[in-house]
This record gives C-alpha cells, structure tokens and sequence, in this order.
C-alpha cells in the first residue's frame, strides 16, 4: 500500500495574509462605489438648487 501525503493546511500567516488582501481588495471597491454615488448625488443636487441658472426651454412632445 502506497503512501499518501495530504496536503498541510495553510498556514495562520497565509490564512491571514490571504483576508487582509481579500479585505483591501472590497475595501478599495466599496469605497469606490460610495465616491461615484456621492458624486451622482451631488451633481443632481446642484442641477436641482440652481435650476434657474442652468438655461433650459421647456420641449412638449405630442
């Protein structure tokens, strides 16, 4: 009967070095959808408190 060798468990290091890139990984990607929605937000803000700045004719379509 032939030896099998099964493969060791990860290290804690490596466990833990794997979580804090995947952590890094959907921190930057959270972070990055909150900027482009606070931007979205702010520019419709913006549009709809000065709308009387912003030169636009009323266009009815019938």
């Amino acid at each position: 009967m032939s030896a099998t060798t099964r493969p060791e468990r990860e290290s804690a290091p490596q466990r833990r070095a794997f979580w804090l890139k995947t952590l890094h990984q959907w921190h930057w990607i959270s972070s990055a959808l909150c900027l482009i929605s606070l931007l979205l937000f702010a520019a419709t803000g913006i549009t709809l408190n000065h709308a009387a700045r912003i030169e636009a004719k009323p266009v009815t379509i019938t």
